[in-house]
């Protein structure tokens, strides 16, 4: 087998190990509930813009186009998810191809299909899907465009990275990634002075311009949702151990091994070869959007995914560097197939958390015994929740259905049989796209349901102001396969 494999093209098994992981994924995409950032996106996308209060638009316009093709359903919610990490690992290959030669590309695909965090972003349609492609597809333009004289590369470089922001704003540090890459690069830094700079930054602008249309028409909400995002709300602190908790969450995501390798291929890399112009393209691609995050999380850590476009040079020169170390050192490979093997079982584990639930003790009693940790939860429950929720509505007559958060919100407008349209209670507008929606009202003979996973009493000024009666109806845990996984607490609110 050993041999066949040597002997069989590193691009035949590529397009094998694409063609294996598409099909899989696709049908894995059925087997699991929403997350509420894919029900809060699908909503999104049923009001079209030229942007939203949390992100850009691109999220929402792949959505409606995978619903409009395949209908509101899990399957067409996601299935861009899996098409577009079927066209980033075939850019991987590419470029880790034109960097180094077929078994570098080839290792690269494979490391990259068992880190957690890839293949999460290969099943959830998330912005990250659509920021890591674009990534690649502009770290491959921007080698060529740097190896040939045609202004054009520059101008799909901008769209490249555009069509990022577009999808998460992190894209655009990649223009820093660029200028960083050109300093450092002396042969190179011409290029920063010519006019394939103005075509990049006009590309670029073309590309951003329903963001910045939308910002002006909305008071530039996105600079107010940064400012909050990044934790600096007064003032900058620092915090230590908030930065290790940034590096904790790269080491979980990753895999600890690999985050391991990645950090010492890094330094190796940096302190050794920095005058290998492949070494500075990949680490110009890695360093500032890592260096910025690290910077950041001084202050308060931030989601462990912010970082993920990183990761697509990050990935090749590990293999570039761990290459040569065990071609030097055979007795490594052990190392390198333990680190494989474990972001393997976390990434399998990830699929599926039910082997590791079986083996902890059974929960007999949910409502007195807190349910044990699943990694899976927030996929979890949704369809018992709903179902929870249609028999409060019908049991009450129910005429408008109210939420504490965007989540919860979500969920019912996609798992309730008619999808209708929930509301979020005013004073809980501020941080989310419901704010900029057009909100609810309250009439005579108006019956409502206020979900809530709060423990606390309802929000009572507002309730009170705008309802004559609210009372609690329900306090269960939504199930998952007789597992409990997340306490809802549903009350009646009515208006003579």
């Amino acid at each position: 087998m050993l041999s066949f494999l040597r002997q069989t093209s590193p691009v035949r098994l590529a397009i094998f190990l694409l063609f294996a992981l598409t099909a899989y994924r696709l049908w894995f995409i059925t087997q699991m509930e929403l997350v509420p950032d894919e029900g809060y996106y699908w909503l999104w996308s049923k009001h079209l813009a030229w942007s939203y209060r949390d992100k850009g638009p691109a999220v929402a316009w792949t959505i409606a186009l995978g619903t409009k093709i395949f209908g509101n359903t899990v399957f067409g919610i996601r299935f861009f998810a899996v098409a577009l990490s079927t066209a980033t690992g075939a850019l991987l290959f590419l470029l880790a191809r034109r960097l180094y030669d077929d078994r570098v590309a080839l290792w690269t695909l494979l490391v990259a299909s068992v880190i957690p965090l890839v293949a999460v972003g290969s099943i959830l349609m998330t912005i990250d899907s659509l920021s890591v492609f674009f990534w690649a597809w502009a770290a491959l333009i921007f080698w060529k465009a740097i190896h040939r004289d045609n202004v054009m590369d520059w101008f799909w470089l901008g769209l490249a990275i555009g069509a990022g922001f577009l999808a998460k704003f992190t894209n655009g540090v990649q223009l820093i990634c660029i200028a960083f890459f050109l300093l450092w690069s002396k042969e190179h830094r011409p290029l920063l002075f010519s006019r394939k700079m103005f075509v990049l930054g006009g590309a670029f602008g073309l590309s951003v311009l329903p963001v910045l249309w939308w910002n002006m028409q909305t008071g530039w909400v996105h600079a107010m949702a940064l400012h909050t995002r990044s934790g600096v709300d007064k003032s900058f602190q620092i915090h230590p151990l908030e930065l290790l908790q940034f590096i904790g969450g790269q080491f979980g995501v990753i895999s600890p091994l690999i985050a391991l390798g990645m950090v010492i291929a890094a330094v190796a890399l940096l302190w050794k070869k920095h005058t290998d112009e492949r070494v500075r393209f990949l680490l110009s691609q890695f360093l500032p959007l890592y260096g910025l995050f690290a910077f950041f999380s001084l202050n308060k850590a931030g989601q462990a995914n912010w970082a993920a476009p990183a990761l697509v040079t990050g990935i090749i020169f590990t293999v570039v560097y761990w290459r040569e170390i065990v071609a030097r050192k055979p007795a490594w490979r052990f190392g390198i197939g333990a680190a494989f093997g474990v972001a393997l079982l976390m990434t399998v584990l990830m699929h599926n958390t039910d082997p590791l639930l079986i083996a902890a003790r059974p929960i007999t009693d949910a409502l007195h015994r807190r349910p044990m940790p699943d990694p899976l939860r927030r996929a979890r429950g949704w369809q018992d929740f709903a179902a929870h929720v249609q028999a409060a509505r019908e049991t009450n007559q129910v005429n408008l259905l109210l939420a504490d958060n965007y989540a919860q919100a979500s969920m019912m407008a996609f798992y309730l049989p008619d999808q209708p349209t929930p509301y979020l209670l005013p004073a809980i507008y501020g941080d989310t796209q419901f704010t900029l929606w057009p909100g609810y009202q309250v009439a005579s003979g108006t019956r409502a349901l206020y979900v809530t996973t709060s423990q606390s009493l309802p929000p009572q000024k507002i309730l009170q102001r705008e309802f004559n009666k609210v009372e609690l109806v329900e306090n269960f845990w939504s199930q998952y396969h007789g597992r409990p996984m997340t306490q809802f607490y549903i009350y009646l609110c009515t208006r003579n």
